[in-house]
């Protein structure tokens, strides 16, 4: 452990390798960036191919479909979902419907850390990323 550890100057670290890369987040926020774009480009093919298969569907049936291919989930998982997407994104601060945004960001964040289950969340601002890549009209 270092003086500045022992002292109490700062919280001791893992490891010397965490103490080396922690200037270098940025690094960090970049390959979460690259992940975001990637399950955005996925969730929005997903959606062309539920909207071509299942033209007169209602958006929030759609969406389930949409979770359902991504994920694999079966029809509780998928209510499951959808009722988090509803609860983190349509009711606080402002009650809303729930868009396809609303979901790709849910799906994007929750995948992310589910495969990273060392990090204690997500430094991109994944908000900024689904807008730039999914339509708001969807």
């Amino acid at each position: 452990m270092d003086t500045e550890s022992k002292m109490g100057t700062r919280p001791p670290t893992k490891s010397w390798l965490e103490d080396t890369l922690r200037p270098f987040n940025f690094l960090t926020a970049i390959r979460e960036r690259q992940y975001v774009k990637r399950i955005c480009r996925e969730c929005l093919d997903l959606y062309h191919q539920v909207k071509i298969d299942h033209p007169t569907e209602a958006a929030l049936t759609r969406y389930s479909m949409v979770i359902a291919k991504h994920t694999g989930g079966d029809a509780a998982a998928v209510d499951t979902i959808m009722q988090r997407v509803e609860e983190s994104f349509a009711t606080w601060p402002v009650e809303r419907p729930v868009t396809f945004r609303d979901v790709v960001q849910y799906l994007a964040i929750t995948d992310y850390m589910n495969e990273n289950p060392e990090e204690s969340g997500v430094r991109a601002r994944v908000a900024e990323v689904v807008e730039a890549l999914i339509p708001a009209n969807l």
